[in-house]
């Protein structure tokens, strides 16, 4: 038997609510030659029920359960141990996607030749029984359509607003199965995705909307800030600082942009909640002023008002209009 095209790898974790829609759009693909790898994390509500009843029903979704909640790093890891795909798709079990989706990035993936393919995702949120749609999450200052090489022509990759979820990819298996995120943590992506695009061969970005990603308030992105979760980010951010070190990436380089970003943005973060003390908070400072100067130059600073140099400059003028 073939390959499957697709892999579509679902870490699932406490999502009763929402793991039928999650699937329900994965199985009613266009493209059939799909295998769907579930990985439930030691989910206390009836989330390894509902994936045991979809698995009679179709027999492309395989189910793993983890004995111990290890979060979603670790259950993307596993499905990346067992996937059998020529791509990896990654989608978490509280979105959903859309039916047409791995028809549309199979044949763009193939088309365009490249070892992943970047596309845009459409925020959601469900209010009394009405669903809004907002705020797509989408790649700005590439262009779309266009074959990038990260590693023999990053000069002319320049991003902003960067997507570090990594349901907005679609990889070649063999690409991604050197690489696996950090487990146990939160904000296992947010090193994750620069360094993965960093390192491939080549990419591309179409302007399709894919993913649907909910606006779950329950979600791993959406907890509340606690000591582990401040810590976790912070971690992220130094995991990203060594891999800038190590590879001597240069500061016109786009990871190296992202990174110093996401530095100046845990810093804050960490400043408005200024009761939480994480142990690592001094790497983070000192990261801070190594790249002071390149935080400068992202971000300047506002000139300080000077009551003086404004009288100067008042008192200039005057005496020059009095000497006309």
């Amino acid at each position: 038997m073939s390959e499957p095209k697709i892999s579509i790898i679902i870490p699932v974790y406490n999502v009763e609510k929402y793991l039928a829609e999650c699937l329900d759009s994965c199985i009613n693909q266009t493209l059939e030659d799909i295998e769907i790898i579930c990985v439930d994390d030691a989910s206390p509500d009836n989330s390894i029920k509902i994936l045991g009843e979809y698995q009679q029903k179709d027999s492309r979704i395989k189910v793993f359960r983890q004995e111990t909640n290890k979060k979603q790093g670790a259950a993307r890891n596993k499905g990346l141990e067992v996937a059998v795909g020529e791509y990896i798709w990654f989608v978490d079990s509280d979105d959903y996607i859309d039916t047409k989706a791995c028809q549309i990035l199979y044949d763009a993936i193939k088309e365009f030749d490249v070892d992943m393919l970047c596309f845009s995702a459409m925020q959601f949120l469900d209010i009394n029984k009405e669903r809004k749609f907002y705020y797509p999450k989408h790649f700005q200052g590439i262009q779309i359509n266009k074959v990038y090489y990260p590693k023999t022509n990053w000069k002319e990759i320049s991003f902003y607003n960067f997507n570090v979820i990594v349901p907005g990819y679609l990889i070649k298996r063999n690409v991604i199965q050197k690489f696996r995120f950090r487990e146990g943590v939160f904000y296992e992506d947010q090193d994750f995705t620069p360094i993965l695009l960093f390192s491939v061969n080549s990419f591309c970005y179409i302007p399709y909307n894919a993913y649907f990603y909910r606006v779950n308030p329950n979600s791993t992105t959406q907890v509340p800030l606690t000591q582990k979760v401040l810590e976790d980010y912070i971690a992220a951010i130094i995991n990203l600082s060594e891999f800038v070190s190590q590879n001597n990436i240069p500061e016109n380089h786009f990871l190296y942009t992202h990174f110093v970003q996401r530095l100046e943005g845990s810093f804050y973060r960490y400043k408005s909640n200024s009761n939480l003390n994480p142990r690592n908070i001094d790497s983070l400072i000192g990261l801070r002023k190594k790249y002071q100067k390149d935080l400068n130059k992202i971000f300047p600073r506002p000139k300080k008002y000077s009551l003086v140099r404004f009288i100067g400059k008042v008192w200039k003028k005057l005496r020059g209009n009095n000497n006309v």
